[in-house]
């Protein structure tokens, strides 16, 4: 018997935003990567806790995973770079287009 694996990860664009975390109590810079199919994940600069469709997400239980978190979404931030709604409407366009052609694209 044959078996076969189909692993997805879905193209994701990156968006950055300043908002009231709820972590540290202040505003703060977070990274947004969002997913056509999926909800965003949102993640603050300033102390690594993420969110996703509204609720926060899980702390990974283990060292060193908060300093991780902030470096990655810092990284993220300065990848963002400021919103550019013709990059976003070409994103979503390719994304649709994906959809419609089964993914072939």
């Amino acid at each position: 018997m044959s078996t076969s694996l189909i692993i997805c990860r879905p193209s994701e664009f990156l968006r950055r935003t300043v908002q009231y975390c709820p972590t540290c109590k202040r505003r703060r810079r977070f990274s947004i990567r969002t997913a056509a199919w999926y909800g965003a994940r949102v993640t603050c600069c300033g102390c690594g806790d993420s969110w996703a469709d509204g609720e926060r997400m899980e702390r990974p239980f283990r060292r060193g995973w908060r300093a991780e978190a902030i470096e990655k979404a810092k990284a993220d931030w300065v990848a963002a770079g400021p919103f550019n709604r013709q990059a976003w409407d070409r994103w979503f366009a390719e994304q649709m287009g994906a959809a419609e052609d089964g993914g072939a694209s």
